[in-house]
């Protein structure tokens, strides 16, 4: 009786390993059945669409030839290269917009300077602008996915924010003027101002401020301080970034005019100014120089502004380009915010283009002010 169980037992997983091991072959593949029915939209019962080949639509972008074109065009731009990264980035109140290490973690701290100051300050990279994309939907595009979108805080005046409400918020985080000691200044009064350094002013970025129409020493006078509409109609890429020529101009070298100033890029402008060929628009970019001329001499004469660097002369100081004496006592309201305007608007290099209005009030109140 056991042998015959033990035979049962080994015939049994004979028949198991043949099978497991080697199952029987399968019949040919049968008929295709029908397709089913197309799916409903949940919203109006419609049948449903295709949607478009994500690959066919983001390969509009992302290809080669634009990225090559980005490559070469961001490192002839100062954004890429200049003595501002490796100058002026291992400092800690500079590293927040003069290196990369810096930009990054103040968009993560929300802080205004640096913890942590960059040993080798590096230029930007393209994620300190770019993010990943906030949708995918093909509706919401142009989408550039740029990181820093919502209201910025306003520098020299941390108690503000400005919002362009566009990508122009992006440019605005850096493109602003810093605090200045004793700014912002009231506009009446018989207070004196110690100016003890060269470097006193609102520093080399006050564009976003001028394109908003604030910021500056907005003194009474014979001009009303409104504003052009290009804080409306524009954003800083509808003009700095327009399909320009290569890597002179237009793109992400952010240039309007080739760094050698023989091309002109008013792509841009155009799409407001119908035939225009210059930035020059009805010579208000002439204007606005000789408005600034004419304010530079007055501060000249008075001993406030060294006319070799267009810096602050010191009180009971000397320019450090002429050796000229300076006024030798501290500055009056109106000279120091008639020189804050006139740092502000020489800064901006726009000559006028970023808020013609605004600038003009500026330049012209300051002037008076001053006579």
């Amino acid at each position: 009786m056991k042998k015959f169980s033990y035979l049962l037992i080994v015939s049994a997983l004979a028949i198991f390993s043949l099978v497991v091991l080697f199952p029987a072959c399968e019949g040919p593949i049968g008929p295709a059945g029908a397709n089913g029915t197309n799916g409903t939209n949940g919203t109006n019962g419609s049948n449903g669409l295709d949607g478009k080949d994500a690959n066919a639509f983001c390969v509009k972008c992302h290809n080669a030839a634009m990225f090559g074109a980005v490559e070469s065009q961001f490192a002839t731009s100062k954004h890429g290269e200049g003595e501002t990264w490796a100058g002026d980035g291992n400092r800690q109140s500079c590293a927040r917009c003069h290196s990369y290490q810096g930009y990054k973690e103040t968009m993560l701290t929300g802080r205004d300077t640096v913890e942590f100051i960059p040993k080798i300050p590096v230029a930007l990279q393209c994620d300190a602008c770019h993010d990943f994309h906030g949708t995918l939907d093909s509706t919401d595009f142009p989408n550039y996915a740029l990181g820093h979108t919502g209201p910025v805080k306003v520098l020299a005046d941390p108690t503000k924010t400005i919002d362009f409400g566009n990508s122009s918020n992006a440019c605005l985080y850096c493109h602003q003027a810093r605090p200045a000691a004793g700014f912002p200044l009231p506009l009446t009064g018989d207070t004196t101002y110690a100016i003890t350094s060269s470097r006193w002013g609102p520093h080399h970025g006050p564009q976003g401020n001028l394109l908003n129409g604030t910021q500056g020493w907005q003194v009474a006078g014979a001009m009303a301080y409104t504003n052009t509409n290009h804080k409306g109609v524009a954003t800083c890429s509808m003009c700095h970034m327009a399909a320009g020529e290569a890597t002179l101009t237009g793109g992400h070298t952010w240039r309007i005019k080739s760094a050698d100033g023989t091309k002109v890029n008013v792509a841009g402008c155009i799409k407001c100014h119908a035939g225009a060929t210059t930035t020059d628009i009805n010579g208000k970019q002439t204007e606005i120089a000789a408005d600034l001329l004419k304010l530079q001499n007055r501060l000249i004469a008075l001993k406030l502004l060294d006319p070799a660097t267009l810096l602050a002369i010191p009180y009971n100081q000397v320019g450090s380009g002429t050796k000229l004496p300076g006024k030798g006592a501290k500055w009056s309201l109106k000279e120091t915010g008639a020189f804050f305007n006139y740092q502000m608007v020489e800064a901006d290099r726009s000559k006028g283009a970023h808020n013609y209005k605004y600038i003009k009030a500026l330049l012209s109140n300051s002037y008076d002010a001053l006579n």
